[in-house]
């Protein structure tokens, strides 16, 4: 008896058929397994990237809030500077009369 002959018969023709198709989806399966292997792995990837991001962003905007306060600290410097400078401006006529007399 030969192999063919011990195999059982499928009711809709050729058995090899469904034999290729059972291969073809088991290919299918195996692909579909590795597809959704990449999947999860991207998504850990994105996840990662995203907790960067939220690093990143909270690390600019403590800079941010430091650069801000730096030129707050500067402006009143700038202020005083002038409030110096028009007192200057004030006193001196006061002075050249003095040195003139």
């Amino acid at each position: 008896m030969s192999a063919a002959e011990g195999r059982p018969r499928c009711r809709w023709g050729g058995g090899e058929a469904v034999l290729r198709a059972r291969a073809e989806a088991a290919g299918y399966r195996r692909l579909l397994r590795a597809r959704a292997a990449e999947v999860e792995a991207l998504r850990g990837a994105v996840g990662a990237l995203h907790r960067q991001l939220e690093g990143l962003r909270d690390r600019r905007s403590g800079e941010l809030a430091k650069y801000q306060e730096r030129v707050a600290e500067l402006e009143r410097e700038i202020g005083a500077a002038e409030a110096e400078m028009a007192r200057c401006l004030r006193e001196y006529p006061a002075l050249l009369r003095l040195r003139m007399a």
